[in-house]
């Protein structure tokens, strides 16, 4: 087994492959690999270890090594800067000489000339480099030739929300872009400033911020999206960057002008001058360019203030006039009108998906405003012809609204207070709806609406019925809690939607099956009822209780003072009292509670329970039994009858079989006093 040394590794002809196969020949079971695997990571570490040693002692040597690098990559641009230079006034004199032009300038007047653009380029990189020195992770600020610093210094970053300290930074403005820089806390060698952001010139506005509270002489930057809140030491130091940034936008505006004059000078065909030689150059006509009112050139920029202050209806009112104003004949051709229409397009854009948050829900949504709060974007969204979506999501606002209102009604006290005011918050809640969609969207929007209205009625509904139809619930209780929510839909009709037919919908089934299940639990009650009954009179105890028995009674239609015995008792057991009570609660609550459409439905009711109630008796051969089986026979069932035609306006069929089966005497209706003709001779 051979040993493990660094000179083998240091080699140039080193393979690891050709190593580890050679070591695993000549190594003797794994126990040997393992040692010698341990070797070579110990002489890793120590290696490391020693790298580390050495780059820790010669540290500075790293340091100064870099800068001279930097300082001989900038000696080298500035060398190749100045080659290019000479070779451009070289091009110049020979051109100057092949066209036989007199060459005025002097030998010295060029000789000083290219001194002070010499010196100026040398001081403007040696700014830019000794920058670079000091800012840590900088970005290349030679890259651009033309770049050069109008203006530093030291700025309190404040919280744009919190109106609080964030951190102290030195900001460069250059020509062309804006770089913000952190301070090192705690710094080794020229490194002073950490790079954080930089930011193009032309994508920057600056607004003046009013002094409010302990924020004082502050200016704000906006570079979409993000914005940035700088204070000032004085008032002076503040007008200076203020005017640093007006003069660094004119520069970069005029910078446009001048690129869009040169393309616009190099497109045009050569050719165009030499087609018309009978024209001198005093006829040659120049075409003046009416030149774009200032407040459109710099449009883009105040679109994105207002954008940030959220002043929207200002924002599109400007679009439009700028998009007008471009528009017109006098700037038809105009060499901006593309781009500045460009611009204001791609505005549009991020205009519209601000608009579309402001409406999402999901979106730091609040029902606070109200729904009024949302119409400014609706407008504006109706305006770029996004109607359709702005509809959707004003409805998901009417959405979480009503079920914000309809959740904040407590259930204290009887459930028919609870539904009552349920219901007076969720037609409020639509009703209010309602008036601002008519306000915000065209008429073909209506049927968005009208789906939207009904969903959110069978929603409430879902929530109502669970809460009513329940086996605790007494019939009289659902009758007084549906009649209330039909009263106030019948009133919401007026603003001219009628969601009756949608409420009836829901309300059928749980109707029909709280019929069903209070006629099984009478016919369930009745056997036992009649079977414990002793077919004794029954006894109120004292006049006040007869007094209010017989007011309960007469409420149900029945008059019964000839039943009464010795002032407290009544002639009727409690069965047929109970049987009484019962049958006419089931007729009288479900006439109210059913629509048409279920009539047939009480009418089974009706005819089981009296069915079952005159089987029962029929059996019985008591004779109190039997007087109170006249008295259902010849009382009750011509008053049911009575009140059935009433309520509904003809007869109940199937009842009035069973009155003949049973051998009632129904009197029959009084005829009509109208005479009739018995011939057609007056037809």
């Amino acid at each position: 087994m051979s040993d493990i040394n660094m000179e083998k590794f240091a080699v140039p002809e080193f393979v690891p492959e050709r190593y580890v196969k050679e070591l695993t020949k000549s190594c003797v079971g794994g126990e040997e690999l393992a040692q010698q695997k341990e070797k070579i990571k110990n002489l890793a570490e120590e290696t490391a270890n020693a790298l580390k040693k050495n780059v820790y002692e010669n540290y500075m040597q790293f340091i100064e090594t870099a800068t001279e690098i930097s300082h001989l990559e900038t000696e080298m641009y500035k060398l190749s800067h100045l080659l290019s230079d000479q070779r451009i006034v070289l091009t110049t004199l020979s051109q100057a000489s092949i066209l036989g032009n007199e060459n005025t300038l002097s030998r010295e007047s060029l000789d000083n000339h290219d001194l002070e653009g010499e010196r100026a380029e040398e001081e403007r990189k040696n700014k830019l480099t000794s920058i670079s020195e000091k800012v840590e992770s900088c970005m290349n600020l030679l890259d651009f030739p033309d770049r050069h610093l109008l203006h530093e210094g030291d700025l309190l970053e404040i919280d744009a929300e919190e109106n609080t300290a964030l951190q102290r930074m030195h900001v460069y403005l250059f020509n062309d872009c804006l770089m913000l820089t952190s301070w090192i806390s705690n710094r080794r060698g020229p490194m002073r400033y950490k790079f954080q952001t930089s930011y193009p010139i032309s994508t920057l506005a600056v607004v003046n911020v009013r002094d409010l509270g302990t924020v004082k002489q502050a200016f704000k930057v906006l570079a979409f999206p993000d914005t940035r809140v700088f204070q000032c030491n004085s008032i002076a130091i503040k007008k200076d960057w203020l005017d640093k940034f007006d003069l660094a936008k004119k520069m970069h505006i005029e910078k446009e002008n001048l690129k869009q004059k040169k393309k616009d000078s190099m497109d045009k065909p050569k050719h165009e001058s030499l087609e018309s030689p009978s024209l001198s150059v005093e006829e040659i006509p120049s075409p003046q360019m009416t030149p774009l009112p200032d407040w459109v050139v710099d449009v883009t920029e105040e679109l994105d203030v207002l954008i940030v202050e959220r002043h929207f209806q200002k924002t599109y009112e400007l679009m439009m006039a700028a998009q007008k104003t471009l528009n017109e004949e006098e700037y038809k051709n105009h060499p901006q009108k593309c781009e500045i229409l460009k611009k204001i397009e791609q505005k549009q854009k991020v205009l519209t998906e601000i608009l579309l948050k402001e409406l999402d829900v999901n979106h730091n949504w609040s029902p606070r405003g109200g729904l009024r709060s949302s119409r400014p974007p609706v407008i504006i969204l109706n305006k770029f012809n996004l109607t359709s979506q702005a509809c959707e999501l004003f409805l998901d606002i009417c959405s979480h609204t009503v079920k914000a209102h309809v959740k904040g009604v407590q259930l204290e006290g009887s459930i028919y207070s609870y539904v009552k005011q349920v219901g007076e918050v969720f037609f409020c809640s639509l009703s209010d709806a309602l008036t601002e969609f008519i306000v915000l969207f065209p008429k073909n929007k209506l049927s968005a609406f009208i789906v939207w209205a009904s969903m959110q009625l069978r929603i409430l509904m879902s929530q109502i019925i669970k809460q009513v139809f329940t086996p605790q619930c007494a019939l009289d209780s659902v009758l007084e809690c549906v009649q209330s929510l039909r009263e106030q839909c019948t009133l919401f009709c007026e603003f001219g939607l009628d969601l009756r037919f949608q409420m009836n919908s829901c309300l059928r089934t749980p109707i029909i099956r709280a019929l069903k299940e209070y006629k099984e639990k009478i016919i369930d009650s009745m056997k036992t009822k009649i079977t414990d009954d002793k077919w004794t009179p029954v006894n109120m105890h004292t006049k006040a209780g007869m007094n209010k028995f017989l007011t309960q009674m007469e409420n149900l239609g029945l008059i019964l003072v000839r039943y009464v015995i010795n002032e407290t008792w009544v002639d009727l057991s409690s069965s047929t009292i109970w049987f009484v009570q019962s049958i006419i609660t089931v007729q009288n609550v479900g006439l109210k509670i059913v629509t048409k459409d279920m009539m047939d439905v009480v009418d089974e009711c009706i005819y089981s329970i009296f069915s079952s109630r005159l089987m029962y008796s029929s059996v019985n051969d008591v004779s109190y039994a039997q007087k109170n089986y006249k008295f259902i026979l010849d009382t009750v069932m011509p008053l049911i009858l009575k009140n059935y035609k009433q309520e509904v306006g003809y007869e109940n069929e199937k009842l009035l079989e069973l009155a003949k089966k049973y051998g009632v005497n129904i009197a029959p209706p009084k005829k009509s006093n109208i005479t009739k003709y018995t011939s057609n001779e007056y037809l």
